[in-house]
């Protein structure tokens, strides 16, 4: 028979924290889903008590910026947010509405906000006290443990300056919460810092041209991994030079580089430019025509389709019969490159997204947002990110003008139409 703790119904919670004067509170829940129906169930809640002077507060802040982003206009928790003071934020809201519910938190305007644990390290609004409801984190590879750096990011919401003598960490019960787990992770130090620095295409183009030799290169490389306290010597240094090499070895196969002369051709000097997530691929396709004569609409799908996380999704809608013909194209240059890569000793790069092709597709064809939503089944927030990165990479594609001409005036006229609102 379980024994688990059932979890506490987030109207409870909510009274519970206001009975001890714990509020304001940011309370992480482990997925968006969590967080976006806890807001509604405590707005939807008629025990939850209400504030007329705050509500209107809210009121008048929600339109001043209403004025600036238009786009927070028609969202679905408008009336939650306005009227009950309480505010789900995660990754899957626009941007424009995570500003808003973070200026109102900061105002003293909210009792609630409803975050997932990704929110603790990219935002700085402290509440008074942070609840926690588990001692895990979901990620995309499913559920683990909350690492110590997360968690002290998380607890150190709680406190707010100017306002509260001290800050406090709540651990409600539910059938995941670990108090003994939690604590340890109080008592440990912080995760060891790493270097993201990473062995690239356009790392190594650039650092080649900037350097001319190998040599160089190799010191560079092995200097950064400082960091990870990895220790030194000929074997360290063999191990941070091979990812490099062996990009290398695939550049020169295509004539972006002459491996033996240690040099970055002319071909490799505008590669060296081009940005963008896998750029082998965008540069690969420049140079077979696939972006001859291209068209915006077209643009957009071909990069969406790489600029994407090849596992989300973004609906089942089609593109149309000439982008189809032009990613049937691109996906030979991605099986050409992932075979070449395959032979050097590199991990394929992953298969394109069709799904993220067609949404960025539609949304250059005057689709509206709303229905761009609708049609997807995408949050908002997963497509603004989407667009968001198809767009810069548009504007890197329509930098290169010299190289193609028409392919950058296709590129910057779809940068255009979708960094329109509410992507921006």
């Amino acid at each position: 028979m379980d024994q688990r703790p059932a979890n506490i119904p987030p109207p409870k919670l909510i009274a519970a924290l206001r009975r001890y004067d714990l509020l304001p509170a940011i309370i992480f829940l482990p997925t968006r889903r969590g967080c976006d129906e806890a807001a509604t169930e405590v707005a939807f809640d008629k025990s939850q008590q209400t504030d007329p002077e705050r509500q209107r507060l809210r009121q008048q802040m929600f339109d001043e910026y209403l004025a600036n982003y238009p786009e927070i206009r028609t969202h679905k928790h408008r009336k939650i947010l306005v009227n009950s003071g309480v505010a789900a934020h995660h990754a899957g809201h626009i941007p424009a509405w995570k500003l808003l519910v973070e200026k109102m938190m900061s105002a003293g305007l909210l009792n609630a906000i409803f975050a997932t644990s990704t929110v603790a390290a990219g935002v700085d609004f402290p509440a008074r006290t942070v609840v926690l409801s588990n001692a895990d984190a979901r990620g995309n590879d499913g559920w683990r443990p909350l690492t110590a750096s997360e968690l002290q990011q998380m607890t150190g919401r709680a406190g707010r300056r100017g306002r509260d003598n001290v800050g406090f960490v709540v651990l409600a019960p539910g059938q995941f919460q670990n108090p003994k787990k939690i604590a340890e992770l109080l008592r440990s130090k912080p995760d060891p810092l790493e270097s993201q620095f990473r062995a690239t295409y356009t790392s190594l183009v650039n650092l080649l041209d900037a350097f001319g030799n190998f040599e160089q290169v190799r010191e560079i490389a092995a200097k950064s991994f400082a960091f990870r306290n990895a220790g030194s010597g000929p074997d360290i240094a063999a191990t941070i030079w091979h990812p490099f090499e062996q990009r290398a070895r695939v550049l020169d196969h295509y004539g972006y580089i002459d491996f033996a002369a240690e040099t970055v051709t002319l071909t490799g000097k505008w590669l060296a430019d081009l940005r963008v997530d896998r750029p082998l691929l965008i540069g690969e396709a420049m140079r077979r025509g696939i972006f001859d004569e291209i068209k915006p609409s077209d643009a957009a799908g071909l990069i969406a389709s790489v600029a994407a996380d090849p596992d989300r999704d973004f609906g089942t809608g089609r593109v149309s019969g000439s982008l189809g013909y032009l990613l049937s194209r691109f996906e030979d240059v991605v099986n050409d490159v992932s075979n070449v890569e395959w032979k050097n000793g590199i991990q394929p790069v992953e298969e394109i997204n069709y799904s993220a092709a067609a949404a960025a597709e539609r949304w250059t064809k005057d689709i509206s947002w709303e229905e761009l939503v609708s049609r997807t089944k995408a949050e908002e927030g997963d497509l603004v990110r989407l667009l968001s990165r198809t767009g810069e990479a548009l504007h890197q594609v329509a930098g290169l003008g010299t190289a193609n001409p028409d392919a950058a005036a296709a590129a910057r006229e779809a940068a255009e139409i979708v960094l329109r609102e509410p992507v921006r």
